[in-house]
């Protein structure tokens, strides 16, 4: 019997690129499909080369969840806050905090853009507020 092995993938350019105030994603070679989070192989194609490409910091908010418990030390003051799932124009979904939206608001369907700030572990992490 043989097992594949999973591939983790090195996500440190993402993380590179957010400290230059950009968000970059992988894109497959073969089949031009934007995936994250980073990953070894294509989730559509199965295709194993890539690139990174820019793209425009702006989308909308899918889903949402308002947070009463800070499960990083820097959200300690935010608490409650809204951590969402933003859907980039780019077709890339992205789960980030909010700004700018009260705990009690419903964001879905907001126009959202990335901003980009210091945070925690990582040194600077995308944030999303109104567009």
């Amino acid at each position: 019997m043989s097992h594949q092995t999973p591939q983790v993938q090195d996500d440190s350019r993402f993380w590179a690129e957010a400290s230059e105030g950009r968000l970059v994603f992988q894109r497959c070679a073969d089949c031009a499909f934007l995936r994250w989070p980073a990953a070894g192989v294509c989730p559509e194609c199965l295709g194993r080369s890539f690139a990174w490409d820019e793209v425009e910091p702006v989308g909308t908010v899918w889903s949402f969840a308002v947070y009463h418990r800070a499960y990083a030390a820097h959200l300690r003051e935010r608490v409650p806050y809204n951590v969402a799932l933003v859907e980039l124009d780019s077709g890339v979904r992205l789960l980030s905090t909010l700004d700018g939206f009260p705990p009690e608001a419903d964001p879905i369907g907001a126009r959202v853009r990335a901003r980009f700030r210091a945070v925690g572990e990582h040194p600077v992490v995308p944030v999303f507020g109104p567009a």
